[in-house]
């Protein structure tokens, strides 16, 4: 491996170590299995370990943990509790990929986020695998599939615009009453949304989305988090926000995102509740934070 490839990954690792423990206040645990691809070679990380990595040329097409291949190029996903995959920094500089903030703290922003799933994974099955397997979802479920379905809906792209705006308003207001009242209007109008396009035979999308906001919602507000951090390098707010967001492309990471922001805010301890317990998820979080 590549020093410059190698200090990224020793440094991105202690960073998730970090933040693990003092930003989602998880209990310790061993590193998945890690998979660090470069230009040529595939290098695996038993439990993270890069002392002991070894590395398998792959000819241009990665093989994934489950036999698969995929081509050379910028890549981060956990793939289950136990193993996680990522292409290292010298395979995104050569794809073209820039970051205002540097590609390395991109980079390690976007590890934090994925290797979260990891821990987050077996509940995630247990909520998501029956879904998938009730409505033929198990080659298509991704945290995107509710804006594929529904974005060309002119309606239901505005109503999803007025939440996500109000909910953002919310993480920046001046006070916390102001806080507390956009957020409690943002909550209504995600209920609304829900009962008017969730419902009937696209009633399943409602518990898609409650799940995909608090899983992504929790990685883009670890990235976050990560930025304005001392050793994320203390980026101001307001730039650390516009860097996470990209453009807010996508809806679950951007609406999560600024529901996540206004959890944070509102409902301290929330870490103890997200994602370690089925039930407390976006709604509901929100839900505690607009009551407290």
């Amino acid at each position: 491996m590549a020093p410059a490839d190698r200090s990224w990954l020793e440094a991105a690792l202690v960073n998730w170590q970090r933040a693990a423990i003092e930003e989602l206040r998880l209990p310790d645990a061993p590193l998945p299995e890690i998979y660090a691809i470069d230009a040529v070679c595939t290098f695996t990380l038993p439990a993270g370990d890069i002392a002991a990595m070894q590395g398998e040329r792959h000819g241009g097409q990665v093989e994934l943990p489950n036999g698969e291949k995929a081509p050379l190029g910028p890549i981060s996903f956990a793939f289950d509790r136990d193993r996680f995959v990522m292409s290292l920094p010298s395979v995104w500089r050569a794809a073209g990929v820039t970051s205002e903030l540097g590609l390395e703290r991109l980079m390690t922003g976007v590890l934090l986020h994925e290797i979260m799933h990891t821990r987050q994974s077996r509940l995630a099955a247990d909520l998501l695998d029956p879904i998938a397997a009730a409505h033929g979802l198990e080659k298509t479920l991704s945290d995107d599939l509710l804006q594929q379905t529904f974005e060309e809906d002119r309606a239901y792209a505005a109503a999803y615009r007025e939440e996500l705006n109000t909910l953002f308003a919310a993480a920046a207001a001046p006070d916390e009453a102001a806080a507390r009242g956009l957020a409690a209007h943002a909550l209504h109008m995600m209920r609304a949304r829900r009962a008017r396009w969730l419902t009937g035979p696209n009633a399943y999308f409602a518990e898609l989305d409650d799940i995909f906001l608090t899983m992504e919602g929790m990685g883009q507000w670890l990235i976050y988090r990560h930025f304005v951090s001392r050793e994320g390098g203390s980026i101001p707010p307001d730039q650390a926000l516009a860097a996470v967001r990209r453009g807010g492309r996508w809806w679950s990471q951007d609406q999560g995102l600024a529901l996540m922001l206004v959890v944070d805010r509102l409902l301290p301890g929330w870490q103890q509740r997200a994602f370690r317990d089925p039930d407390w998820r976006a709604e509901r979080l929100l839900a505690a934070a607009v009551e407290r």
